[in-house]
């Protein structure tokens, strides 16, 4: 029996798809529309991977010292620390742990209105953020 490709691509589908779940590697879509996979642990870190974002790239506007020693809280928004940001902003909640979609802080950075100033976040800088909203935005 001779197998086009696209049967050959089918049969191999479905079990690279179980192992992939089996796995528990999550597989993402990115802005082309090509599959990337991820291959980040579960549990991202707050303390080491995502306040390291912040801070490179988000304090100077919320939380950061300005030149003049005074504490800059844009919209008061405090990202120096974890229960600083789950305090939110002004405006109240950023963060709906479980649901980055619905969540104010994904919004602004996916889109890219935050940050105003600078280097815009990279997308594995996204990607953690992402991910460690979805998974819970766990203080760890």
């Amino acid at each position: 029996m001779i197998w086009t490709r696209f049967e050959v691509v089918g049969a191999l589908a479905v079990p690279l798809g179980l192992m992939l779940a089996q796995i528990n590697l999550p597989l993402t879509l990115v802005a082309q529309g090509e599959a990337q996979f991820s291959y980040t642990e579960a549990d991202v870190s707050f303390s080491e991977d995502v306040a390291p974002i912040f801070e490179g790239k988000c304090v100077i506007c919320h939380g950061g010292v300005d030149e003049n020693g005074a504490i800059t809280k844009e919209m008061e928004l405090d990202l120096t620390s974890y229960d600083a940001l789950m305090v939110g902003s002004e405006f109240g909640s950023i963060v709906e742990p479980g649901n980055a979609e619905d969540s104010v802080l994904w919004m602004m950075i996916e889109v890219g209105d935050m940050p105003q100033d600078g280097e815009p976040l990279t997308m594995e800088e996204l990607e953690v953020i992402k991910t460690w909203i979805a998974e819970g935005a766990q203080n760890n």
